[in-house]
């Protein structure tokens, strides 16, 4: 398999991790948990365990829309695998970031269309009271994926102006371009 098949594979193997550390997460808290309440302390009063069933989408937004829901997580996904086959050059780094975004992406998607609704639990509190909506594994990778999407961005920038650099400098290699793609 050549480089730029095995940078595209990075992207699946990044989905599924994501997708199954959700999946178990989510499991484990409805196997064990009861609805809202009793809370499992993690950081006392500050970060605890609570199941919560989310209806809509992020910060309950779209509450009950579950059919549109699931056609825009579903539309989300295929559109992040058919952009990263389309792409001419990959970075694993850009690999990367579009497997979190497309592994919570579907983690959250499978709860919904099982469900009917998304399995929530990292209660992030202040003096034991809930001050931030409470999210999932999925929901966290959706932000990783978005982080090293944009770290991704930022590098690729600063590449580019390097490389206009050294050509205004008649072609002089710079001692701080890097030649690496991110």
């Amino acid at each position: 398999m050549e480089k730029s098949g095995l940078k595209l594979a990075t992207l699946f193997v990044y989905a599924m991790i994501a997708i199954a550390l959700d999946q178990a997460l989510k499991f484990w808290v409805v196997a064990n948990m009861m609805l809202h309440t009793p809370s499992i302390p993690l950081i006392p009063k500050y970060f605890a365990l609570t199941y919560t069933q989310n209806f809509g989408s992020a910060w309950s937004m779209l509450w009950g829309q579950r059919l549109l829901l699931i056609g825009i997580a579903s539309a989300v996904a295929l559109g992040i695998i058919i952009y990263a086959i389309r792409l001419a050059e990959r970075s694993w780094l850009q690999m990367a970031g579009l497997g979190f975004l497309l592994g919570g992406a579907v983690g959250n998607l499978m709860d919904r269309a099982r469900l009917g609704y998304v399995v929530d639990m990292f209660d992030v509190q202040n003096n034991g009271v809930n001050v931030f909506p409470i999210f999932n594994v999925a929901d966290m990778c959706i932000d990783i994926g978005v982080g090293l999407l944009l770290l991704f961005t930022f590098l690729l920038g600063r590449k580019e102006k390097a490389e206009a650099l050294r050509l205004e400098q008649g072609g002089k290699v710079l001692p701080f371009a890097d030649k690496r793609t991110p």
